[in-house]
């Protein structure tokens, strides 16, 4: 049988059914079944820029690579459309033999992608699981997800094993939507706000409101776990609604005592932009505080732009001429910005802590950073870098420009009534 498989790699991928079925009658055959999980990361903004005919052609030539030409490849099939799943002989490898083979097959293709599309950089992830007979298939292709999934949003990581952490990792995760449910019920969503620091002012010029609530156990879940199941799930729109409430009531708070407001900024996601009426609802709730619209600053990731670029920018214009601010986030943590910029109608720009490390290392990566600020400045772009954690790092930092600095040299994200004490009525 494992034989008869691997002569025929020339036809059709068979269904995610068949594929299940004949795997499991060749994996006892196998010494080494290592069962492999692929997709590839940015092809909705690969169609966007070169249409879907190229992306079937990106889809297509993964399936000849990994699959047909990948003498490690027993049999494959499309569990989605731009996922492949395939089943893998190890052999005699290790662990990191089998890692550095994926890895050069994932640079390959890369590589030969790039050199006829080259806008919009794609990135391919790669979740492994090693087989055993006993095994079922199902299981075995939750596992080799797992893996995959836990290295999305990594540019720098292309492949990863299964661990049972993962597995427990994904338990906690189905968890997220019952607790959310529960924390939007009992009004428990907290808001924790972190400062945004003018070096040159000596002092804070605006904040950033992030969401906390608390799972089964009373412990705080971490946005980065929880934002994107919600997102997956459609709802995260409730949560940024929340936190905008929330936000605009603390600011008609603090313009009733008399104090004197900064820009608070909330995270904006393609779900409420995409969804009708949203960012209506979001206009009439600062209208309703009586809080002026300059004082409410909208940020956005690169993910947000993936597709439907003139509608949601159209969008974004139009809260741009309102008088809101939109800034754009984790600014060198992707491929796409310089492309969006001079299209998204932005007042700000975020610089992510990793792009700023890696800049500040050397000099050639001051050089590029700095010409990157005054270029922003001198278009009038108001430029912040964020996740700053020492004074040597600020003091490059403002060498290159940017005097406007987010993170945990100043503060960490607090509670209100901890920034409220420290910040608005000390």
């Amino acid at each position: 049988m494992l034989k008869r498989i691997l002569e025929h790699k020339t036809e059709e991928l068979p269904s995610l059914e068949r594929f299940k079925s004949l795997g499991a009658k060749v994996v006892s055959e196998m010494r080494t079944p290592v069962l492999a999980s692929l997709n590839i990361r940015n092809l909705k903004y690969f169609n966007e820029i070169y249409g879907t005919d190229k992306g079937d052609w990106l889809i297509s030539r993964m399936v000849d690579l990994f699959c047909r030409e990948n003498e490690k490849c027993v049999i494959g099939t499309m569990s989605y459309s731009d996922h492949l799943l395939i089943l893998c002989e190890g052999g005699t490898d290790t662990r990191e033999m089998i890692s550095a083979y994926f890895r050069s097959m994932s640079e390959r293709y890369l590589n030969e992608v790039s050199l006829y599309y080259n806008r919009a950089k794609i990135h391919v992830e790669c979740g492994l699981y090693m087989m055993t007979p006993d095994d079922e298939f199902i299981f075995a292709q939750d596992n080799a997800r797992y893996a995959r999934r836990s290295i999305q949003g990594s540019y720098r990581t292309t492949v990863a094993w299964y661990s049972e952490e993962l597995r427990k990792t994904s338990v906690r995760e189905a968890s997220i939507i019952p607790n959310f449910e529960h924390a939007m019920e009992k009004d428990a969503i907290r808001i924790f706000l972190q400062p945004k620091y003018s070096v040159t002012e000596q002092k804070i010029i605006g904040a950033e409101a992030l969401s906390r609530f608390y799972d089964e156990k009373g412990e705080v879940l971490s946005p980065s776990l929880y934002v994107p199941v919600l997102e997956q799930a459609g709802i995260v729109s409730r949560l940024d609604f929340e936190v905008l409430e929330k936000t605009v009531e603390l600011l008609a708070k603090w313009q009733k005592a008399g104090k004197t407001l900064f820009p608070i900024s909330v995270n904006l996601s393609r779900v409420d932009l995409m969804e009708e009426g949203f960012l209506e609802r979001l206009d009439q709730a600062v209208e309703d505080a009586g809080v002026s619209r300059e004082y409410i600053e909208f940020e956005l990731t690169e993910t947000v732009l993936v597709k439907d670029l003139d509608e949601i920018i159209a969008k974004l214009t139009a809260l741009r001429e309102k008088g809101y601010r939109i800034a754009l986030d984790d600014f060198g943590s992707g491929y796409n910005s310089l492309y969006v910029l001079g299209q998204v109608p932005a007042n700000v720009i975020k610089f992510d802590r990793g792009f700023v490390l890696h800049s500040i290392q050397n000099e050639m990566g001051m050089t590029i950073l700095s010409n990157l600020v005054n270029t922003f400045k001198e278009i009038k772009f108001e430029v912040l870098c964020e996740g700053v954690e020492t004074e040597v790092e600020k003091e490059k930092i403002v060498a290159c420009g940017c005097e406007v600095i987010q993170g945990y040299l100043y503060d960490k994200p607090m509670e209100i009534d901890d920034f409220e004490a420290k910040y608005i009525f000390a």
